[in-house]
């Protein structure tokens, strides 16, 4: 009877054994295994492939809490993205990155899956925010690359999107674009609104591809160029309107006058005072461009003379208009309005537009000019022919009506 009760004892032991020590252990190994393997790596490849709408890459997963994934070898179209770490709940999507190199292409990427995250709720039905620890971009040779963390906000309220971008460091710079959908607009229609502050210089590069859809897409002003300022617009039925100023450092006159059918050389600054736009228009600006020193095609001094209405100084006559000018000094401020354009100099420079060798080139026009002549100008013909070129064509496509009497 003992030996009996033993045996049966024994078998209830192992049995126990088996199911609370050996199945577990066997079941965790298995699901450690699946998790670590390439079919696991490449199903949450598959999955963020399927809801971005382009191609991610992914060389491995880790699991280093509970509910949160940690990627590594991101890729999105071949593009490095580094490490991630993505905590998901029903509601809300957390991204974490550790590091992100702000390239031109990668940014017209993000740009994209921002517009389909506003415009395809369907598709992205949860919150998602971005935090990256260490953000920068590409600077000039010799100067030190900057970092700072960004946070990155995608959240959905009631007929309205939104994404925010700030920055922890810096309470002032902000980016915020909203999409509503209004009853009262026509199906399929909606209000954006973009409201951006940027006190730290952003490349010009970067910011050109992030409005890649815009005509600002095809604005070329040098590698080295940075912008900062400030921007309030909103658009009801594809009818933009807003103003913005800020300044523009940095800018190459070769890359500017690539498209232009004449050339100049140098490295000039732009400050935008106000640029005010209305239904796809501009209806008022104030610009100043300096440049300290570089060359200008002896076509623009003759242009500004003849088409603009620039007194000429005796050292502008002294060369033929095959040779370029040299210049030390390059300051023109532009107003423009519906009643024309005033082009002005300095008020510490007595009406001098370009100085070259100490002596004045051109100097200020003693009236305003019709906006058409600021077309003629950039299209580099001899007669009064506009548009002459896409350049001028679009001038006059954005540039203010004139103002008729009644």
């Amino acid at each position: 009877m003992f030996i009996e009760q033993s045996a049966t004892r024994l078998w209830r032991i192992r049995v126990g054994f088996v199911l609370l020590c050996l199945v577990p252990t066997i079941g965790l190994s298995g699901w450690a295994v699946r998790r670590h393997s390439v079919a696991h790596r490449q199903a949450a490849a598959a999955a963020a492939t399927r809801l971005l709408g382009t191609e991610v890459t992914i060389a491995g997963v880790g699991h280093p809490r509970p509910g949160c994934f940690r990627l590594t070898g991101v890729r999105l179209e071949g593009m490095p993205l580094g490490q991630v770490e993505v905590e998901s709940t029903p509601t809300e999507v957390r991204l974490r990155l550790d590091r992100c190199d702000c390239r031109p292409a990668l940014m017209r990427l993000v740009a994209r899956l921002g517009n389909r995250w506003l415009t395809e709720p369907a598709r992205f039905a949860r919150n998602a925010v971005i935090e990256i620890d260490d953000l920068s971009w590409e600077k000039n040779a010799g100067d030190e690359p900057s970092a700072r963390p960004v946070r990155l906000e995608c959240v959905a309220a009631g007929k309205g999107r939104a994404v925010r971008i700030v920055s922890p460091t810096r309470a002032a710079d902000e980016i915020r674009i909203v999409r509503t959908i209004e009853s009262s607009l026509p199906q399929g229609q909606s209000r954006w609104e973009v409201d951006a502050t940027l006190t730290e210089p952003v490349p010009v590069a970067v910011l050109i591809a992030v409005l890649e859809q815009s005509p600002l897409a095809g604005w070329r002003l040098g590698q080295g160029a940075t912008i900062a300022g400030s921007m309030q617009s909103a658009a009801t039925a594809g009818s933009w309107a807003g103003e913005a100023s800020g300044r523009v450092t940095g800018a190459d006159l070769a890359a500017v006058t690539a498209s232009l059918p004449y050339r100049a050389d140098g490295v000039a600054t732009l400050d935008v005072g106000s640029l005010i736009w209305a239904d796809n228009r501009v209806t008022a600006a104030d610009l100043t461009l300096t440049a300290p020193r570089g060359m200008l095609a002896q076509e623009w001094l003759d242009g500004l003379i003849s088409i603009i209405g620039c007194r000429a100084a005796p050292a502008a006559l002294e060369r033929t208009a095959a040779e370029p000018r040299e210049f030390e000094r390059l300051a023109l401020r532009l107003d423009l309005d519906g009643n024309g354009a005033r082009l002005r100099a300095e008020p510490q420079r007595a009406g001098c537009l370009v100085e070259s060798q100490g002596l004045p080139l051109v100097f200020e026009p003693q009236a305003a000019v019709t906006l058409d002549r600021l077309a003629w100008l950039l299209s580099g013909t001899r007669a009064a022919a506009v548009p002459g070129t896409p350049v001028s064509a679009w001038l006059l496509s954005v540039l203010p009506l004139p103002q008729t009497s009644r």
